[in-house]
């Protein structure tokens, strides 16, 4: 009987050893500069694809190089922002604009 329950408890329940997620949850905001967001980007693509909204291999492209003043805003079509909310349409590269949404800069 005692066996029985053992079983069934063994097979019913787990535990998780894992306590941090295998990619980390980063966006552009967690860096600095452009460098240092390629720098993470490029160690780790496949868990860092957020800061590539473009699919360019340019990471985080709306942050500055540390030594000159302005963005880098990617100059394509698609630079992250469509497709958001006028609520979550920000940061140095988006626009909202009546009757377009939210667009590139």
């Amino acid at each position: 009987m005692y066996r029985a329950i053992f079983l069934f408890l063994l097979l019913f329940t787990h535990c998780s050893t894992a306590d941090t997620p295998l990619c980390p949850d980063k966006t552009c905001d967690d860096y600095a500069t452009q460098a240092e967001a390629q720098a993470a980007f490029d160690a780790d693509p496949s868990c860092l694809g957020e800061l590539d909204n473009d699919n360019d291999g340019k990471a985080c492209e709306h942050l500055t190089d540390g030594t000159t003043p302005g963005t880098n805003c990617p100059s394509t079509s698609s630079c992250g922002c469509s497709g958001k909310k006028k609520d979550n349409c920000g940061g140095p590269c988006c626009e909202w604009t009546t009757g377009s949404g939210c667009g590139c800069k």
